[in-house]
Protein backbone atom coordinates (compact mmCIF):
# COMPACT_ATOMS: atom_id res chain seq x y z
CA UNK A 1 0.00 0.00 0.00
CA UNK A 2 2.86 2.33 0.82
CA UNK A 3 4.49 1.65 -2.55
CA UNK A 4 1.22 2.40 -4.35
CA UNK A 5 0.84 5.81 -2.73
CA UNK A 6 4.44 6.67 -3.66
CA UNK A 7 3.87 5.85 -7.31
CA UNK A 8 0.84 8.06 -7.42
CA UNK A 9 2.86 10.96 -6.02
CA UNK A 10 5.56 10.50 -8.59
CA UNK A 11 3.05 10.36 -11.42
CA UNK A 12 1.51 13.59 -10.19
CA UNK A 13 4.84 15.33 -10.25
CA UNK A 14 5.63 14.04 -13.74
CA UNK A 15 2.26 15.26 -14.95
CA UNK A 16 2.94 18.68 -13.60
CA UNK A 17 6.28 18.79 -15.46
CA UNK A 18 8.33 19.42 -12.33
CA UNK A 19 10.46 16.26 -12.32
CA UNK A 20 13.65 16.45 -14.30
CA UNK A 21 15.75 13.68 -12.78
CA UNK A 22 14.75 10.51 -10.91
CA UNK A 23 17.42 8.38 -9.23
CA UNK A 24 16.79 4.90 -7.73
CA UNK A 25 19.05 2.94 -5.40
CA UNK A 26 18.76 -0.87 -5.64
CA UNK A 27 19.80 -1.20 -2.03
CA UNK A 28 17.25 0.87 -0.18
CA UNK A 29 14.74 1.52 -2.96
CA UNK A 30 14.67 5.26 -1.99
CA UNK A 31 13.90 7.72 -4.79
CA UNK A 32 15.88 11.03 -5.31
CA UNK A 33 13.76 13.71 -6.87
CA UNK A 34 15.31 16.97 -8.28
CA UNK A 35 12.92 19.81 -8.99
CA UNK A 36 13.88 22.81 -11.19
CA UNK A 37 12.96 26.25 -9.93
CA UNK A 38 9.95 27.84 -11.44
CA UNK A 39 10.92 29.35 -14.81
CA UNK A 40 10.76 33.13 -14.97
CA UNK A 41 8.43 34.92 -17.32
CA UNK A 42 9.49 37.28 -20.15
CA UNK A 43 12.21 39.80 -19.16
CA UNK A 44 10.92 43.28 -18.51
CA UNK A 45 12.35 45.81 -20.98
CA UNK A 46 15.00 47.97 -19.26
CA UNK A 47 15.82 51.69 -19.80
CA UNK A 48 18.00 52.26 -22.88
CA UNK A 49 20.28 55.31 -23.26
CA UNK A 50 21.12 56.66 -26.72
CA UNK A 51 24.71 57.32 -27.68
CA UNK A 52 26.01 60.85 -27.20
CA UNK A 53 26.22 63.17 -30.17
CA UNK A 54 29.42 65.12 -30.71
CA UNK A 55 30.31 67.89 -33.14
CA UNK A 56 33.78 69.45 -33.37
CA UNK A 57 34.32 73.00 -34.64
CA UNK A 58 37.77 74.47 -35.28
CA UNK A 59 37.67 78.14 -34.24
CA UNK A 60 41.16 79.42 -35.11
CA UNK A 61 44.42 77.98 -36.34
CA UNK A 62 47.71 79.74 -35.70
CA UNK A 63 51.33 78.88 -36.42
CA UNK A 64 51.75 76.65 -33.37
CA UNK A 65 48.26 76.21 -31.94
CA UNK A 66 44.66 75.32 -32.67
CA UNK A 67 41.52 76.46 -30.86
CA UNK A 68 38.33 74.41 -31.10
CA UNK A 69 35.07 73.75 -29.32
CA UNK A 70 32.54 70.95 -28.91
CA UNK A 71 28.81 70.76 -29.35
CA UNK A 72 27.58 67.64 -27.53
CA UNK A 73 24.38 66.09 -26.20
CA UNK A 74 24.19 63.20 -23.74
CA UNK A 75 27.96 63.19 -23.20
CA UNK A 76 29.22 62.37 -19.73
CA UNK A 77 32.88 62.46 -20.80
CA UNK A 78 34.74 63.86 -23.81
CA UNK A 79 38.33 63.06 -24.74
CA UNK A 80 40.38 64.60 -27.56
CA UNK A 81 43.72 63.92 -29.20
CA UNK A 82 45.60 65.89 -31.88
CA UNK A 83 47.77 63.76 -34.13
CA UNK A 84 49.82 64.34 -37.26
CA UNK A 85 47.97 63.53 -40.46
CA UNK A 86 48.13 59.94 -41.75
CA UNK A 87 48.55 58.44 -38.27
CA UNK A 88 45.58 56.10 -37.69
CA UNK A 89 43.92 56.49 -34.30
CA UNK A 90 41.33 54.38 -32.49
CA UNK A 91 38.79 55.46 -29.92
CA UNK A 92 40.71 53.52 -27.27
CA UNK A 93 43.90 55.42 -28.09
CA UNK A 94 42.08 58.75 -27.84
CA UNK A 95 40.83 57.84 -24.35
CA UNK A 96 44.19 56.46 -23.22
CA UNK A 97 46.54 59.08 -24.71
CA UNK A 98 44.20 62.02 -25.10
CA UNK A 99 42.94 64.78 -22.82
CA UNK A 100 39.77 64.58 -20.75
CA UNK A 101 37.71 67.75 -21.24
CA UNK A 102 37.00 69.55 -17.98
CA UNK A 103 34.39 71.96 -19.39
CA UNK A 104 32.71 70.84 -22.60
CA UNK A 105 31.23 74.33 -23.16
CA UNK A 106 34.59 76.11 -23.09
CA UNK A 107 36.96 76.54 -26.03
CA UNK A 108 39.86 74.09 -26.01
CA UNK A 109 43.42 75.05 -27.03
CA UNK A 110 46.26 72.78 -28.10
CA UNK A 111 49.67 74.46 -28.27
CA UNK A 112 53.24 73.58 -29.25
CA UNK A 113 52.31 72.36 -32.72
CA UNK A 114 54.61 72.75 -35.71
CA UNK A 115 54.02 75.57 -38.19
CA UNK A 116 52.79 74.75 -41.70
CA UNK A 117 51.86 71.16 -40.83
CA UNK A 118 48.74 69.05 -41.31
CA UNK A 119 47.04 67.61 -38.24
CA UNK A 120 43.84 65.71 -37.39
CA UNK A 121 41.79 66.31 -34.25
CA UNK A 122 40.08 63.18 -32.90
CA UNK A 123 37.38 63.23 -30.22
CA UNK A 124 35.47 60.59 -28.25
CA UNK A 125 32.26 61.08 -26.29
CA UNK A 126 30.91 58.63 -23.71
CA UNK A 127 27.32 58.53 -22.48
CA UNK A 128 26.36 57.48 -18.94
CA UNK A 129 26.54 53.81 -19.95
CA UNK A 130 30.02 54.38 -21.43
CA UNK A 131 28.77 53.81 -24.97
CA UNK A 132 31.34 55.32 -27.35
CA UNK A 133 30.71 57.99 -30.00
CA UNK A 134 33.74 58.33 -32.27
CA UNK A 135 34.38 59.70 -35.76
CA UNK A 136 37.37 57.78 -37.04
CA UNK A 137 38.03 60.37 -39.77
CA UNK A 138 38.53 63.16 -37.24
CA UNK A 139 38.72 66.88 -38.08
CA UNK A 140 41.65 67.92 -40.26
CA UNK A 141 43.42 71.29 -40.09
CA UNK A 142 46.75 72.81 -41.06
CA UNK A 143 48.77 75.23 -38.97
CA UNK A 144 49.77 78.55 -40.48
CA UNK A 145 53.17 79.16 -41.95
CA UNK A 146 55.69 80.88 -39.71
CA UNK A 147 55.29 84.63 -40.09
CA UNK A 148 58.30 86.12 -41.84
CA UNK A 149 56.55 89.21 -43.13
CA UNK A 150 55.62 92.55 -41.55
CA UNK A 151 53.47 95.41 -42.84
CA UNK A 152 52.71 98.79 -41.30
CA UNK A 153 50.23 101.47 -42.38
CA UNK A 154 51.20 105.00 -41.35
CA UNK A 155 50.56 108.68 -42.18
CA UNK A 156 46.84 108.06 -42.68
CA UNK A 157 45.08 111.14 -44.10
CA UNK A 158 42.36 112.01 -46.61
CA UNK A 159 40.74 114.58 -48.85
CA UNK A 160 37.01 114.63 -49.54
CA UNK A 161 37.51 112.00 -52.26
CA UNK A 162 40.76 110.20 -51.50
CA UNK A 163 42.31 108.16 -48.71
CA UNK A 164 46.02 108.79 -48.23
CA UNK A 165 48.38 106.41 -46.43
CA UNK A 166 51.89 104.95 -46.48
CA UNK A 167 52.62 101.22 -46.52
CA UNK A 168 55.96 99.87 -45.30
CA UNK A 169 56.59 96.13 -45.78
CA UNK A 170 59.34 93.78 -44.64
CA UNK A 171 59.83 90.40 -46.28
CA UNK A 172 56.97 90.78 -48.77
CA UNK A 173 57.12 89.47 -52.33
CA UNK A 174 53.57 90.54 -53.19
CA UNK A 175 51.16 93.08 -51.71
CA UNK A 176 47.65 94.30 -52.48
CA UNK A 177 45.23 96.69 -50.82
CA UNK A 178 41.50 97.34 -50.60
CA UNK A 179 39.55 100.37 -49.34
CA UNK A 180 36.09 99.41 -48.07
CA UNK A 181 33.35 101.46 -46.43
CA UNK A 182 33.32 100.60 -42.76
CA UNK A 183 29.55 100.10 -42.74
CA UNK A 184 29.89 97.39 -45.40
CA UNK A 185 32.07 95.31 -43.07
CA UNK A 186 29.59 95.07 -40.21
CA UNK A 187 29.05 91.41 -39.34
CA UNK A 188 31.86 90.09 -41.50
CA UNK A 189 35.65 89.77 -41.45
CA UNK A 190 38.05 90.47 -44.28
CA UNK A 191 40.70 87.84 -45.00
CA UNK A 192 44.19 88.10 -46.44
CA UNK A 193 43.13 85.74 -49.24
CA UNK A 194 40.34 88.11 -50.33
CA UNK A 195 42.65 91.13 -50.47
CA UNK A 196 45.38 89.23 -52.30
CA UNK A 197 42.88 87.98 -54.88
CA UNK A 198 40.65 91.02 -55.35
CA UNK A 199 42.68 94.03 -54.19
CA UNK A 200 44.80 96.57 -56.05
CA UNK A 201 48.47 95.78 -56.55
CA UNK A 202 51.22 97.60 -54.66
CA UNK A 203 54.20 97.51 -56.99
CA UNK A 204 56.93 98.50 -54.57
CA UNK A 205 57.52 95.77 -51.94
CA UNK A 206 61.06 96.68 -50.87
CA UNK A 207 60.33 99.97 -49.11
CA UNK A 208 57.69 102.56 -48.13
CA UNK A 209 54.93 103.38 -50.62
CA UNK A 210 52.48 106.27 -50.35
CA UNK A 211 49.07 105.54 -51.84
CA UNK A 212 46.25 107.98 -52.51
CA UNK A 213 43.35 105.95 -53.95
CA UNK A 214 40.09 107.62 -54.90
CA UNK A 215 36.92 106.69 -53.00
CA UNK A 216 33.30 107.53 -53.86
CA UNK A 217 31.99 109.36 -50.79
CA UNK A 218 33.02 112.35 -48.69
CA UNK A 219 32.51 112.46 -44.90
CA UNK A 220 32.55 108.65 -44.73
CA UNK A 221 34.45 106.10 -42.65
CA UNK A 222 36.62 103.65 -44.62
CA UNK A 223 38.83 100.70 -43.68
CA UNK A 224 42.21 100.32 -45.35
CA UNK A 225 43.20 96.67 -45.78
CA UNK A 226 46.72 95.71 -46.86
CA UNK A 227 47.70 92.07 -47.36
CA UNK A 228 51.08 90.64 -48.18
CA UNK A 229 52.66 87.29 -48.88
CA UNK A 230 56.26 86.27 -48.20
CA UNK A 231 58.67 84.03 -50.08
CA UNK A 232 57.57 81.14 -47.85
CA UNK A 233 53.90 81.80 -48.72
CA UNK A 234 53.12 83.18 -45.26
CA UNK A 235 50.27 85.70 -45.45
CA UNK A 236 49.60 88.78 -43.34
CA UNK A 237 46.67 91.21 -43.24
CA UNK A 238 46.79 94.60 -41.53
CA UNK A 239 44.21 97.39 -41.41
CA UNK A 240 43.65 101.01 -40.42
CA UNK A 241 40.64 103.33 -40.52
CA UNK A 242 40.28 106.70 -42.25
CA UNK A 243 37.46 109.19 -42.71
CA UNK A 244 37.16 111.32 -45.83
CA UNK A 245 36.72 115.05 -45.39
CA UNK A 246 33.53 116.97 -46.05
CA UNK A 247 32.77 118.54 -49.44
CA UNK A 248 33.52 121.97 -47.98
CA UNK A 249 37.12 120.82 -47.53
CA UNK A 250 37.44 119.79 -51.18
CA UNK A 251 40.57 120.76 -53.13
CA UNK A 252 40.55 124.02 -55.04
CA UNK A 253 40.60 123.58 -58.82
CA UNK A 254 42.90 125.72 -60.85
CA UNK A 255 41.47 127.43 -63.88
CA UNK A 256 40.41 124.85 -66.46
CA UNK A 257 42.88 124.83 -69.36
CA UNK A 258 41.19 124.37 -72.73
CA UNK A 259 43.44 122.57 -75.21
CA UNK A 260 42.81 123.25 -78.90
CA UNK A 261 45.09 120.67 -80.51
CA UNK A 262 45.99 117.05 -79.79
CA UNK A 263 48.44 114.67 -81.47
CA UNK A 264 49.10 111.06 -80.53
CA UNK A 265 51.48 108.26 -81.47
CA UNK A 266 50.88 104.59 -80.66
CA UNK A 267 53.66 102.12 -79.87
CA UNK A 268 52.77 98.47 -79.30
CA UNK A 269 54.96 96.24 -77.14
CA UNK A 270 53.60 92.77 -76.43
CA UNK A 271 49.86 93.12 -75.91
CA UNK A 272 50.00 96.70 -74.63
CA UNK A 273 49.99 99.93 -76.62
CA UNK A 274 51.57 103.07 -75.20
CA UNK A 275 50.00 106.27 -76.53
CA UNK A 276 52.18 109.39 -76.46
CA UNK A 277 49.82 112.37 -76.31
CA UNK A 278 50.63 116.01 -77.04
CA UNK A 279 47.96 118.62 -76.16
CA UNK A 280 48.42 122.32 -76.73
CA UNK A 281 46.84 125.76 -76.78
CA UNK A 282 48.20 129.27 -77.32
CA UNK A 283 49.52 129.34 -73.74
CA UNK A 284 49.97 125.72 -72.69
CA UNK A 285 51.56 122.49 -73.83
CA UNK A 286 50.84 119.25 -72.01
CA UNK A 287 52.62 115.97 -72.70
CA UNK A 288 52.06 112.52 -71.19
CA UNK A 289 51.80 108.81 -71.95
CA UNK A 290 48.95 106.38 -71.29
CA UNK A 291 48.87 102.62 -71.93
CA UNK A 292 46.05 100.28 -72.94
CA UNK A 293 45.88 96.51 -73.29
CA UNK A 294 44.54 94.79 -76.42
CA UNK A 295 44.58 98.10 -78.32
CA UNK A 296 45.55 99.33 -81.78
CA UNK A 297 48.44 101.70 -82.44
CA UNK A 298 46.51 103.99 -84.80
CA UNK A 299 43.23 104.07 -82.82
CA UNK A 300 43.21 105.93 -79.52
CA UNK A 301 41.52 103.62 -77.03
CA UNK A 302 38.77 105.00 -74.82
CA UNK A 303 39.00 104.51 -71.09
CA UNK A 304 40.09 105.84 -67.72
CA UNK A 305 43.83 106.03 -67.12
CA UNK A 306 45.18 106.50 -63.61
CA UNK A 307 48.39 107.99 -62.29
CA UNK A 308 49.24 106.60 -58.85
CA UNK A 309 51.38 108.51 -56.37
CA UNK A 310 53.45 105.36 -55.74
CA UNK A 311 53.93 104.53 -59.41
CA UNK A 312 57.47 104.09 -60.61
CA UNK A 313 58.89 106.02 -63.59
CA UNK A 314 59.08 104.29 -66.92
CA UNK A 315 56.65 102.85 -69.41
CA UNK A 316 53.18 102.71 -67.79
CA UNK A 317 51.19 99.53 -67.38
CA UNK A 318 47.71 98.97 -68.81
CA UNK A 319 45.22 101.70 -67.81
CA UNK A 320 47.99 103.81 -66.30
CA UNK A 321 49.46 107.26 -66.94
CA UNK A 322 53.22 107.65 -67.07
CA UNK A 323 54.91 109.57 -64.25
CA UNK A 324 56.55 111.78 -66.89
CA UNK A 325 53.51 114.07 -67.01
CA UNK A 326 54.70 117.58 -67.92
CA UNK A 327 53.07 120.99 -68.32
CA UNK A 328 54.83 123.77 -70.22
CA UNK A 329 53.83 127.44 -69.95
CA UNK A 330 54.64 128.61 -73.48
CA UNK A 331 54.64 132.25 -72.41
CA UNK A 332 57.26 131.91 -69.68
CA UNK A 333 58.83 128.66 -70.92
CA UNK A 334 58.48 127.35 -67.34
CA UNK A 335 58.17 123.60 -67.00
CA UNK A 336 55.64 122.45 -64.39
CA UNK A 337 56.23 118.94 -63.03
CA UNK A 338 54.43 119.38 -59.69
CA UNK A 339 52.06 116.45 -60.24
CA UNK A 340 51.46 113.79 -57.61
CA UNK A 341 48.56 111.66 -58.83
CA UNK A 342 45.35 111.88 -60.86
CA UNK A 343 43.48 110.49 -63.84
CA UNK A 344 42.78 111.03 -67.53
CA UNK A 345 39.52 110.10 -69.25
CA UNK A 346 39.39 109.49 -72.99
CA UNK A 347 35.98 109.16 -74.67
CA UNK A 348 34.91 109.07 -78.30
CA UNK A 349 32.03 111.49 -78.97
CA UNK A 350 31.52 110.83 -82.69
CA UNK A 351 33.09 108.92 -85.54
CA UNK A 352 36.12 111.23 -85.51
CA UNK A 353 35.83 113.37 -82.37
CA UNK A 354 37.23 112.68 -78.91
CA UNK A 355 36.97 114.27 -75.50
CA UNK A 356 39.99 114.09 -73.23
CA UNK A 357 39.69 115.25 -69.60
CA UNK A 358 42.71 115.70 -67.36
CA UNK A 359 42.58 116.03 -63.57
CA UNK A 360 45.82 115.97 -61.59
CA UNK A 361 46.53 116.68 -57.91
CA UNK A 362 49.51 118.80 -56.94
CA UNK A 363 52.40 117.23 -55.08
CA UNK A 364 53.22 120.40 -53.15
CA UNK A 365 49.61 121.02 -52.08
CA UNK A 366 46.94 118.30 -52.24
CA UNK A 367 44.24 120.96 -51.92
CA UNK A 368 45.05 122.18 -55.44
CA UNK A 369 44.75 120.46 -58.81
CA UNK A 370 45.51 120.95 -62.48
CA UNK A 371 42.60 120.51 -64.91
CA UNK A 372 42.62 120.51 -68.68
CA UNK A 373 40.27 119.43 -71.47
CA UNK A 374 40.42 118.77 -75.20
CA UNK A 375 37.42 118.27 -77.51
CA UNK A 376 37.94 117.67 -81.21
CA UNK A 377 39.68 115.50 -83.75
CA UNK A 378 43.11 114.18 -82.71
CA UNK A 379 45.92 114.01 -85.27
CA UNK A 380 48.00 110.86 -85.57
CA UNK A 381 51.71 111.62 -85.43
CA UNK A 382 53.95 113.95 -83.44
CA UNK A 383 53.33 117.71 -83.73
CA UNK A 384 55.65 119.58 -86.09
CA UNK A 385 56.56 122.20 -83.55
Amino acid sequence: MKKFHLKLGVLALVASGLITTVGCSSDDHNYLIKVDPKPEGPEEPGETVEKATLKVEVVTVEEESVTFKFEATGAEKIYYLVQEKDLAVTAKQVMEKGTLVADAKAEQVVKELEADKEYVLYAVALNKEDAVTFDEKGTAFKTKKAIDIAITITDVDSTHERVIFTVTPTGAVKMRYMIVEKSAMEGRTMTAEEVLEEGFSIVKVDGPTTLKPKVPKPDTDYIIYVAGISATDAQLLVQEEARTKKESEAPVDEELKIMTNMNFVGDEVGHTVAYYLYLSSDQWKVQFTVAAAQAEEDVLKEGRYVLNASQRPGRPGADEVSRTFTILNKGTNALDTDIDYGEIKIAKTSATDYKVEIEMVRKSDVTKRFKAKFEGVPVKGEPRS
